[in-house]
């Protein structure tokens, strides 16, 4: 099985309030738009971290994974997550893309395999490393790096067998993370 997962733990200093409760134009919080991505793409999504700023209840077939260290960065996200045993491999996002859509998502899905999978421009740019897919199978990697204080998510796909996809046109604008409020504004 697949899950979605969405990583909503984070410090949000940026922003200055929790990223994933920040409602946007249209009167929802910003992680909504993210688990509406996963509508019919993965049955179970998963919320990681302390997601202090949504209430997770309001949000169908949902489960909370709690980080298993603090101050560790989105790499610990991905470690709880991995070691949560809820499935096989993830689709892991941000809960500050709002911007993203089945298709991008169903993406990864079908290429993956025992392989992270992640997306690239045609001229070869690597994209965020959100959205991703993580296989189970890499938990032993994840906490060998956090052990050794090697927390780039980047850093760490450099050292697994990653395969890389060709993203749709518009897949750049669609991963974009929202870090300010200015950065709202002109969503």
């Amino acid at each position: 099985m697949i899950a979605g997962a969405i990583l909503a733990g984070g410090q949000s200093t940026r922003m200055g309030q929790p990223k994933e409760g920040v409602v946007l134009s249209d009167g929802r919080p910003m992680i909504e738009h993210v688990a509406d991505a996963y509508r019919g793409v993965c049955e179970q999504i998963v919320i990681v971290g302390a997601c202090e700023g949504y209430d997770i209840a309001s949000c169908k077939n949902t489960r909370q994974v709690k980080d298993r260290h603090k101050g560790v960065g989105p790499l610990g996200g991905v470690e709880a997550l991995l070691a949560s045993g809820i499935a096989s491999a993830y689709v892991v996002t941000s809960c500050d893309q709002p911007l993203l859509t089945p298709d991008l998502l169903r993406l990864l899905v079908q290429c993956g395999e025992s392989d992270g999978v992640f997306l690239r421009t045609d001229d070869g740019v690597e994209l965020d490393p959100f959205p991703g897919f993580f296989p189970a199978a890499w938990l032993c990697g994840v906490e060998n790096a956090i052990r050794e204080k090697r927390l780039g998510v980047r850093r760490f796909l450099r050292t697994m067998d990653v395969q890389w996809v060709r993203a749709p046109a518009n897949a750049a604008d669609r991963v974009r993370s929202f870090n300010r409020p200015d950065e709202l504004r002109n969503l």
